[in-house]
């Protein structure tokens, strides 16, 4: 089975939670004050069979559209690039990164299964970052920790610009730590410019 019918066989389920497909992107998105919660597919053919990766995701479009401001970015990927990705394992580690599928019978199974995940932890999770402190707190609160499909130039970005919208009374302490850790890994002087027009910018917001 392809993967886009695979994608609209959540049509349904996911529209009882508000959820609508976006044809153009193959994903399932959910539009709140300040920016969207997204349900996206990955996939890879092996031979005859398909690896099948389910993600979570929450766009804030004001952080977005500041940290494109100053990141080298192509066409449109600003329009398209989401603040928070994960994977289900990384949320549940009960649940599988990817799925191996052989045959379409195998295709039901994990339909309900994530479907039953998206229910009792899924959602809740999403809910939960759609308030910028708290997304704040999962950037910010342990600069170690691995954030999935970002390279530290877009989390440092991303946090410190969580921290002035969402955090201000840490902002000075936030800022400090990322040009801190720049220097300790010796980034490019580009990336340590990127990052100094963007701290110049929210230093002087209103």
């Amino acid at each position: 089975m392809e993967l886009n019918k695979i994608i609209l066989l959540h049509e349904d389920f996911l529209a009882d939670f508000g959820f609508s497909l976006e044809q153009k992107q193959l994903r399932y998105s959910k539009s709140f004050g300040e920016g969207k919660q997204i349900i996206f597919f990955h996939h890879t053919h092996h031979q005859d069979a398909l690896y099948v990766e389910y993600q979570l995701g929450i766009r804030f479009d004001q952080v977005e559209a500041i940290i494109h401001k100053f990141l080298p970015t192509l066409g449109d990927y600003k329009d398209r690039s989401i603040t928070l990705v994960e994977t289900l394992d990384r949320i549940n580690p009960e649940m599988p990164r990817r799925y191996f599928l052989k045959n379409d019978l195998e295709i039901r199974p994990v339909i309900s299964k994530v479907e039953e995940f998206l229910v009792k932890e899924g959602f809740r999770w999403l809910d939960k970052y759609t308030y910028g402190r708290q997304l704040e707190k999962f950037f910010n609160d342990d600069p170690d920790r691995n954030i999935a499909t970002q390279n530290f130039t877009y989390r440092s970005s991303r946090g410190i610009t969580l921290a002035r919208l969402y955090n201000p009374h840490r902002y000075k302490a936030v800022k400090d730590l990322y040009l801190a850790r720049m220097e300790e890994m010796q980034v490019t002087p580009f990336t340590v410019a990127c990052f100094l027009n963007l701290i110049d910018f929210l230093d002087n917001m209103d």
